[in-house]
Formats: structure tokens, sequence, C-alpha cells
């Protein structure tokens, strides 16, 4: 593929997000979306630019949202955050609204090594703090064990914890991805994350659960992670760094067996919130914020 192909592709990715901003309903995603500046990368990403949130003035705080989702899904806490961070909100690799030609392979790996060279960009080299939200809680594991830069970690609701990767073959990954773009699926898994679905669940958050499937190559690259085997196991990557984990008590996502695994690891700093299912930033967003402001501000 020639030089200007590769750009004809970045060039309609950035297109189809500036044409999706505009169909937001939700104004705190709309807020957010316009705080995206879109990055170029080197030559080992064929130079594409990757959209990322950046706002705000202080310490550095990386926030790695969850499986098959994007930046968005932060648009309730990002606001408060901001008064006193420099917060920055990727959309993983293959996630998102990020281009999915800057490579061909969509693994655990890549994602360390975007995130990696993410910060080398920006410039980022201590005082670090991370929230990693459901897988994005893995993703925030396995980089604190590869970067010195790590000062802090909050996990909300971490997916991925324990258990070994499991390859979906092929053709079983793209026969998942083509289910997991159904309409009444993507409404489902949306009402399955919350507490109170029938309370809390209109159109403005089933859009945002699915604004990003419009992005070319979206069951590709999802195909190809589900093939990798994912993030699982990441509990053996903790450190000895600060960490503190929120999870709902009505989390239908990962379940009660799940959620007691993760209390018993002392070094997780477990709390559970009431009334809430598997986005605390979501379901709670004024007490995940208060959390997270305390604990990354002491």
């Amino acid at each position: 593929m020639t030089k200007h192909n590769f750009e004809q592709l970045n060039d309609l990715n950035v297109d189809f997000f500036e044409s999706a901003k505009l169909s937001l309903l939700d104004p705190l995603g709309l807020y957010l979306a316009n705080e995206v500046r879109w990055i170029k990368f080197n030559q080992n990403w064929n130079s594409f630019k990757f959209p990322v949130v950046i706002g705000g003035k202080g310490q550095p705080i990386l926030l790695l949202h969850g499986f098959d989702s994007s930046f968005l899904e932060f648009r309730r806490i990002y606001k408060s955050l901001k008064r006193n961070f420099q917060v920055i909100i990727p959309d993983l690799l293959g996630f998102g609204f990020s281009p999915r030609s800057a490579t061909n392979e969509y693994n655990s790996s890549k994602i360390i090594s975007y995130l990696i060279d993410l910060l080398k960009i920006l410039e980022i080299t201590k005082n670090l703090k991370i929230i990693g939200a459901s897988m994005g809680g893995s993703v925030a594991l396995k980089l604190a064990f590869e970067i010195s830069s790590i000062e802090k970690i909050i996990l909300l609701s971490p997916a991925g914890l324990f258990g070994e990767p499991k390859s979906i073959p092929f053709p079983l990954n793209h026969i998942g991805t083509s289910f997991l773009g159904l309409p009444q699926v993507r409404k489902s898994l949306c009402r399955q994350a919350f507490a109170y679905p029938d309370k809390c669940v209109g159109e403005m958050e089933e859009q945002i659960a699915s604004i990003h499937l419009g992005c070319k190559g979206w069951r590709n690259s999802l195909a190809s992670f589900a093939k990798s085997g994912g993030f699982a196991g990441t509990h053996k990557y903790i450190q000895n760094i600060p960490i503190k984990t929120l999870c709902g008590e009505n989390d239908r996502i990962l379940g009660k067996k799940e959620i007691n695994n993760i209390s018993k690891i002392e070094k997780l700093n477990f709390v559970g919130l009431q009334n809430c299912g598997h986005l605390p930033h979501v379901d709670l967003p004024s007490l995940t914020g208060k959390i997270i402001q305390d604990y990354f501000l002491v």
C-alpha cells in the first residue's frame, strides 16, 4: 500500500470521527469529544494519527477504557478531574476511534507498545497516575510492569485479572465479532453494565456504547484481538505501587465470584460501592470522582 493510500485511510478515520461527534446526544460526550487531539505517531505505526483527549493542568493522569469501548466512557468524570490534573484519555489501539490500518496485529503486547510510545511523544517520564476501567484495569497493571514512571493506580471494576489468555480461532472470532455488532446485543450489553438500567439507560447511553462501530476495520481489529487471547491473568503484574480498586456491588459483568477474588488480594485495596454496576465512573461519577481526587492528591 502506498503512502498516499495510508494517508487516505487516516483521513477517512478522522472524517468519521468528526461526523460521529456531531451526532452525539450526550452533552458531556460532546464536550469530551471536542477535547480530542489527533497525535501523529512514528513509522512504527505507519505515521497514522491517533485520537487522544488531553485537558487540564497538573500532574498527568492516564485513563484507560474497557473492552470494545472508547474514551467517551469517561465523559462523566472528565470535567472534575481536569481541574487538578492533566488528563490524558487515549483510545486503546484497535478500539474506539483509533485507526485500524496502523498495524496488522491487535493484541495485548501491541496495546502496551502503543501506550509506551504515546507517553514518549507526550514526554511523560514521572509522576504518572493511571485509572483503568474494566479491561483497562488489566492494561494498567501490565503497563505498570513495563515502565517505571507510574506513581499510583486506580482500578475500576478490573477485568482479566485471573485465568489465562484463551485464543478464539478463525472463524469463531469473526462470528463472535459479528454477533457483538448486532443492535440488540449492543443494547443488552449496555444495560447489563448499569446497576439500574431501567432508570439509567436511555438513547444517549446506548449511542455512546456503539458509536465507534462505524469505524473502518472495527470487525477485523476486534477479531484479531479475540484471536490473540486478549488480557488475562494480569494480577501477576501487580507491583509495589499504591493501588485502590473500586467495584460495584451490582456488577453483573464481573459477577460476585470475580469480585470476591479481587477483594481477597490485599495489594488491590478493594472498596465495594453500593448501588453501582460495572462502571463506577458512569454509574456513580460524583462519588468515584471524589475518591479519585482524594487518593491522587494525597
